[in-house]
């Protein structure tokens, strides 16, 4: 690859974001002595008196570190003991899913980030990425860890702007003890109860990175929707197992390895695809109709995709690292990158990403009335159709003058599960109404309906809401959904599906 065969990229350098002001100088050069010192007895292992960071007596079992603070010249390991022993903040929040579900109040006890970051740096001007377990990670800034400035929004999820909060490392919530390994970053205050963005909320903490500073961007996508993307929301993306994607290739006898998500997943976040409590859903059914994908530079340049070109292809990477670090001048803060594109295609300094030329509306819903009510559009339910690689599709397959046929659909137990009243999990179904006992009824767009014992449907596979039959959308008087499945009497397939309902529901 080359670098002659991209777009040429400005001189200038990414930046113009002011440094966040430090705290009182006089305070802040204290707490930084003080820490320096923590430093290196937790290091060396020097006893802290007063400071209550203490070495172990003798006879006493050595505590596991339960999470480690690195910064460029130093590490430092704590125990749950020794983060105890610093100084505790306690305080409340709400986090907002990036589907809008607001979770909590929640009320926490841990330690101000800030303070962890005095054990290993002297300066103001860093980011600090944590590190959990599981892979995810996300970045901070100097003014989010110092000064707690973060986006606050209101209980209908609507945005008020930017308070300054606490950023703290919790081990107790609602007054229990968290486990050692599921540690987490919250956003809180002793006075309000704030609502903030959930991807802030790092869960099972392993590490925390203090390094370089790191540049805040944003990049706009609009189509059915629109929103404005900023930094921690993409690498909260990028960091998640099932969206990291990378782009490998070898230049000058060098190998170099690209990092981040394909682009069909930020296309998924504004082609109206996502379902009620859904999370970046690829909108399928809109691609097939046809539309392309423009994605402009900072500098004014701008290349198109075709959407079935676009649609979940991982090969088209819009990247945000080379070799484990932020894009450099020229293509910071985004690029496309992958196989088989051309030169004209590797857009660089993303600013923007925009669906354009498409058409029309859903064609038919889908009604589901229960403890909980949802209507799924033709676009929803062809998402749910294609979505985590046939995770909820099930299949009727048979044999009819020899030739083999198969309809596929979501089994109807999945879809009950939307609407039974249990939020434990996505769309979990609910095992207590169950055995309490209820019936389903189907309806059909001719008022054709048949009702049948929640005993008959639960966990059954083989009972499907059927959206293809060989392949191919359903047509003629099944169109668009049909009931469908082995040993299911004929007066239970009913076509053309218009609503499905829990009857009989005990009081």
């Amino acid at each position: 690859m080359s670098a002659d065969d991209e777009h040429q990229a400005p001189s200038t350098t990414p930046g113009g974001a002011a440094i966040p002001e430090p705290r009182n100088a006089q305070t802040l050069g204290t707490k930084k002595a003080v820490a320096l010192i923590i430093a290196a007895a937790l290091l060396v292992g020097i006893p802290l008196g007063y400071l209550a960071l203490q070495e172990n007596e003798p006879g006493e079992e050595e505590e596991d570190v339960v999470v480690t603070v690195n910064g460029d010249d130093d590490t430092v390991g704590l125990s749950m003991t020794q983060l105890e022993d610093m100084d505790i903040y306690s305080g409340s929040g709400y986090f907002k899913k990036s589907t809008g579900t607001i979770v909590g109040p929640l009320n926490y006890t841990g330690v101000p980030v800030r303070d962890l970051v005095d054990l290993v740096c002297d300066t103001n001007n860093y980011s600090l990425t944590v590190m959990a377990s599981d892979g995810y990670e996300m970045t901070y800034t100097s003014g989010q860890v110092e000064n707690g400035t973060f986006p606050t929004y209101d209980l209908e999820g609507s945005l008020l702007g930017p308070e300054n909060l606490m950023l703290m490392l919790a081990f107790l919530e609602d007054d229990e003890r968290m486990p050692v390994d599921d540690l987490r970053i919250v956003i809180v205050d002793d006075e309000e109860t704030p609502v903030t963005d959930g991807h802030f909320w790092t869960k099972m903490v392993a590490c925390i990175n203090v390094g370089k500073y790191a540049e805040d961007w944003s990049i706009q996508l609009s189509g059915i929707e629109n929103m404005e993307m900023d930094r921690q929301t993409y690498e909260s993306l990028a960091s998640c197992y099932y969206h990291t994607t990378y782009y490998n290739y070898s230049d000058d006898g060098e190998d170099y390895s690209f990092e981040g998500i394909p682009l069909w997943i930020l296309v998924s976040a504004v082609d109206g695809g996502d379902v009620e409590d859904g999370h970046y859903m690829f909108n399928d059914a809109l691609a097939e109709a046809g539309y392309s994908v423009n994605v402009t530079a900072s500098d004014g340049y701008s290349t198109n995709f075709a959407a079935e070109q676009v649609a979940r292809n991982d090969s088209i990477i819009v990247a945000y690292k080379l070799d484990g670090e932020p894009l450099s001048e020229g293509d910071w803060p985004l690029r496309i990158v992958g196989d088989e594109l051309t030169g004209s295609q590797k857009v660089r300094m993303i600013a923007s990403i925009a669906l354009e030329g498409y058409e029309g509306s859903p064609a038919w819903e889908l009604s589901l009335v229960g403890l909980t009510n949802a209507t799924l559009t033709e676009w929803d339910f062809v998402a749910l159709y294609n979505c985590d690689e046939g995770a909820h599709l099930s299949y009727y397959n048979f044999t009819e003058e020899e030739v083999n046929h198969s309809y596929a659909g979501i089994p109807l137990w999945v879809l009950i599960g939307m609407i039974d009243g249990t939020e434990l999990n996505h769309w979990e179904f609910n095992d207590t109404l169950a055995n309490l006992g209820y019936n389903v009824t189907v309806t059909g767009s001719d008022d054709y309906n048949k009702t049948i014992s929640i005993d008959d449907i639960e966990y059954n596979n083989s009972i499907i809401v059927a959206l293809t039959f060989d392949g191919e959308y359903l047509t003629g008087d099944e169109y668009p959904l049909m009931l469908v499945g082995e040993n299911l009497p004929g007066s239970l397939r009913i076509k053309s599906i218009a609503s499905i309902e829990l009857a009989d529901l005990p009081v």
